[in-house]
């Protein structure tokens, strides 16, 4: 389940003139300007030597999703923008971190817990192009995001498997999925199963951003790349128990686990099945629920990790229900942990 899903009083007409008009516009004018803008990104750049390591933030948004990667030079871009309640979290997190302007910007799947805070970032930020999933899904949230990226001729791109943005020499954000055809029958949502999948790299580091994507995500996704892995795993839907099955994590065998989700969500993120096989192959995960926002840095070399808040929770511990406590946080130096 998720949180912040439009409902049925939440979907507009999608047959009216306005949205087939709008649709058509964003289906061919954005997505010509989204094609040539890839093609951009495809070009190299003779880059100097790096002053500052590469930085992955999985923002605290609560129930939902939101993660901003920074360059070493400064090219930003934002995967997803959480619940419409976290959109202040996410416009504060990127004026932290100086942002001006915003390279790529990508909504993993039309989900509100992933999407509701994208308007406010368009209409804050200059966003050079929006990587999409391509599917339909009739709320106004989606009309309203699709309706601000035509009013700010955003170029727009329909993610494909294959499709590499580099950030910068060395840096490379890859798409995985979603495939075609299209997932039709999943263990528990189609939207889901359909989620973009990026895999980021820089040198020998690797990590494996999964949306909401599901065990029939997954199962595509060891079929189609047999030597997929990462140091860094970016857990699927929240710890959802409808994702990150044991094949999958044996395949990919990572270091390091992230959930983002949030600590008084309604449907038990992460489910405890979920955490039993994680501890079963990964040594060491991390909760916004409990460390709040997480930062990755990435000098090539290694990485490391630091967290918002140290937590005294034992993190293999499922949530059904309830609220942080004052023991899941303190407020002292941020903990560090050193790859």
């Amino acid at each position: 389940m998720l949180s912040g899903r439009g409902s049925l009083n939440d979907a507009p007409d999608m047959h009216s003139p306005g949205q087939r008009h709008l649709l058509a516009f964003i289906a061919i004018g954005a997505v010509l300007a989204g094609a040539l803008l890839y093609a951009l990104w495809r070009a190299p750049e003779p880059i100097p030597l790096r002053r500052h390591p590469l930085e992955i933030h999985v923002l605290d948004v609560g129930q939902g999703d939101s993660l901003l990667i920074i360059s070493p030079m400064g090219k930003a871009v934002l995967i997803d923008a959480g619940p419409p309640e976290a959109a202040d979290t996410v416009l504060a997190a990127l004026r932290r971190e100086k942002v001006h302007e915003l390279n790529l910007v990508v909504a993993t799947h039309p989900h509100a817990d992933h999407i509701g805070g994208m308007v406010d970032v368009l209409e804050t930020f200059p966003v050079k192009l929006f990587l999409d999933s391509g599917q339909v899904h009739p709320t106004r949230t989606v009309a309203r995001m699709l309706e601000t990226i035509r009013e700010r001729g955003i170029a727009f791109l329909i993610a494909e498997p294959g499709q590499e943005f580099e950030l910068e020499e060395g840096i490379t954000l890859r798409v995985l999925a979603p495939m075609k055809p299209r997932i039709v029958r999943a263990g528990r949502d189609r939207l889901n199963a359909n989620s973009i999948v990026l895999l980021l790299t820089d040198g020998s580091f690797s990590l494996l951003l999964t949306g909401d994507s599901e065990r029939e995500t997954e199962k595509r996704l060891l079929r189609t790349y047999p030597s997929l892995s990462a140091n860094i795993l970016k857990v699927a839907h929240h710890g959802s128990r409808y994702a990150t099955s044991r094949p999958f994590l044996e395949r990919l065998r990572p270091e390091v686990a992230i959930i983002s989700c949030g600590a008084g969500n309604p449907y038990g993120h992460p489910a405890q099945e979920t955490l039993d096989r994680l501890r079963a192959v990964v040594p060491t995960l991390y909760r916004t629920d409990l460390h709040g926002e997480i930062t990755i840095s990435v000098d090539r070399r290694s990485y490391w990790i630091e967290t918002e808040y140290p937590t005294s929770a034992d993190v293999w511990v499922g949530r059904s229900s309830g609220h942080r406590s004052v023991e899941d946080r303190a407020t002292e130096v941020p903990e560090r942990a050193f790859r």
